[in-house]
């Protein structure tokens, strides 16, 4: 009779460990340390494929993004155009670096040096530093520092 007990208690946490290890590599990938100790406590070689399973994902998901940081540096060279409060705005980009230049309504026309952080979504605009998102031929720019009441997003479009 005892030996049933601990064979049926045996068995339940088997199924017990197997559910939350199944459980917890569908929920999500960041949590791989949970799986491989559920595992663990199943057998040894389980839990290997369990951690080279997750190690490829990660290397994969690294490789596409550092892809993605490549492809959104080059997708900012050009020249974009917008109008902000009244102001003709251009801002031209090349290798992350470039310009804005403001034409003010009265005619001042003031120039800024433009740096680019793609890793960041960064842009640094004189001694100001932007948060910037590119949606096909726009731009948008949103200072950082902004305040609730103010609106200092700029929107430009490519040409």
């Amino acid at each position: 009779m005892t030996f049933s007990k601990k064979a049926m208690i045996l068995s339940l946490t088997t199924i017990a460990v197997l559910a939350l290890a199944a459980c917890s590599n569908g929920n999500s990938q960041t949590q791989p340390s949970q799986a491989s100790q559920a595992n663990s406590s199943v057998s040894s070689s389980s839990t290997s494929t369990s951690t080279s399973a997750s190690s490829s994902s990660s290397a994969t998901t690294s490789t596409s993004s550092s892809s993605a940081t490549t492809a959104t540096s080059t997708e900012l060279d050009g020249t974009y155009t917008a109008t902000h409060e009244g102001d003709q705005l251009t801002l031209t980009i090349s290798s992350g670096k470039g310009t804005l230049t403001t034409l003010e309504r009265d005619g001042e026309k003031e120039i800024e040096q433009v740096e680019i952080d793609s890793t960041n979504q960064r842009m640094i605009i004189g001694d100001d530093v932007h948060r910037y998102y590119i949606n096909g031929n726009q731009l948008t720019v949103e200072d950082i520092d902004q305040e609730q009441d103010q609106d200092d997003t700029i929107v430009f479009t490519k040409q």
